[in-house]
């Protein structure tokens, strides 16, 4: 498991570890969180990297699940105790905020972790009876900004390495890239990032960040069948025939390529200039398999492209056919759009 997957997964069992102490380990929330808990770390385990991990754990809702636990839990600790005169202290009341700080590895160098943390402790020493602790950090709402800028680091670190997965030295003369092409997993840490910070309360959280996952969910699923049906349908085989030489693939690179460009009106140039499909082809094929491709003499996707034509032209009698821009469009979320567009699309989604 990568360190930084180890330290985002400690950070939410030490989070929930002051409920699971105070409650009956066979208590229904407590298993629950438990089991989400331990299906996050079997991910983290078979994950690629954390941005796999990442993409995978959003897809299945993980986050928004793992946040809710946090006042359901809470809920049952209430409910569970029985009426007492003892007061608790401020510092009873902040060991539970002391262990989860303590677990945040990197994020606790993030200024607003930090800062909103310290403002706890501060009060902690500050104040004269648990109650009023409580109160203070509701006044300051403080109780928020520990579940919310906790979220948007964990966001902002997640694109980071969204952008920078895979080989570091993977580059082209314009720009550094990551293997991962999704410009809609961007997006969603994006925008996380600006709905966490503007949510009021902790349930508005909840709520909002169901609904980006919902939204990044279906923008991964359209994603993925648009490649598909536009590029990998006809790039599969030919990659095959390319290692094999045999009449089969050759046979289905051409049924599948000349399928693709007579039902989007496009042909083998314009596919590539696709933004969408550069981005993958750039990031993803040529990005991901790198090091076998230099051994092979290509060094560019720009040079992968064009000997992968040289096996297209073996399957196929016109590569350049004849483009009709009206058949250029798929259906996303309710409106036509042009294949151009399905990139910036994506990524505003």
């Amino acid at each position: 498991m990568e360190p930084a997957l180890k330290d985002l997964l400690d950070s939410y069992r030490t989070g929930l570890k002051t409920y699971f102490d105070s409650l009956p380990e066979d208590n229904k929330e407590v298993l629950s969180a438990k089991k989400l808990l331990s299906e996050m770390e079997s991910l983290a385990e078979s994950s690629a990297d954390y941005s796999a991990f990442m993409a995978e754990a959003q897809n299945r809702n993980y986050f928004t699940e793992i946040i809710g636990y946090y006042s359901k839990l809470g809920n049952e600790v209430y409910q569970s105790k029985p009426k007492s005169n003892r007061i608790p202290s401020p510092q009873e009341i902040a060991k539970g905020y002391h262990l989860s700080f303590e677990s945040f590895g990197e994020a606790k160098k993030d200024p607003n972790v930090a800062k909103i943390y310290n403002r706890v402790f501060q009060l902690e020493n500050e104040s004269t009876s648990g109650p009023n602790f409580i109160f203070r950090m509701e006044e300051e709402d403080l109780f928020l900004g520990m579940s919310k800028h906790h979220m948007v680091y964990i966001m902002r670190d997640g694109l980071e390495k969204l952008l920078n997965s895979g080989n570091p030295e993977i580059a082209t003369a314009e720009k550094f890239l990551g293997i991962v092409s999704s410009p809609q997993m961007e997006h969603y840490f994006e925008s996380m990032q600006i709905k966490m910070n503007e949510a009021k309360t902790i349930i508005e959280m909840e709520v909002l960040a169901c609904e980006a996952a919902e939204n990044s969910r279906f923008s991964n699923l359209w994603d993925s069948g648009f490649l598909f049906a536009v590029f990998q349908s006809f790039l599969s085989p030919l990659i095959s025939f390319r290692m094999t030489g045999s009449k089969e693939h050759k046979e289905d690179t051409k049924q599948a390529y000349e399928f693709v460009c007579d039902f989007y009106g496009t042909n083998w140039n314009e596919i590539f200039e696709n933004p969408r499909i550069w981005d993958y082809f750039e990031r993803t094929i040529f990005g991901g398999g790198k090091e076998i491709f230099k051994e092979q003499g290509i060094t560019s996707a720009k040079e992968l492209k064009n000997h992968l034509r040289g096996y297209l032209e073996q399957c196929v009698q016109d590569i350049d056919l004849a483009t009709d821009p009206s058949k250029q469009i798929v259906w996303f979320r309710d409106s036509e759009i042009e294949l151009s567009q399905v990139y910036e699309s994506l990524k505003k989604a």
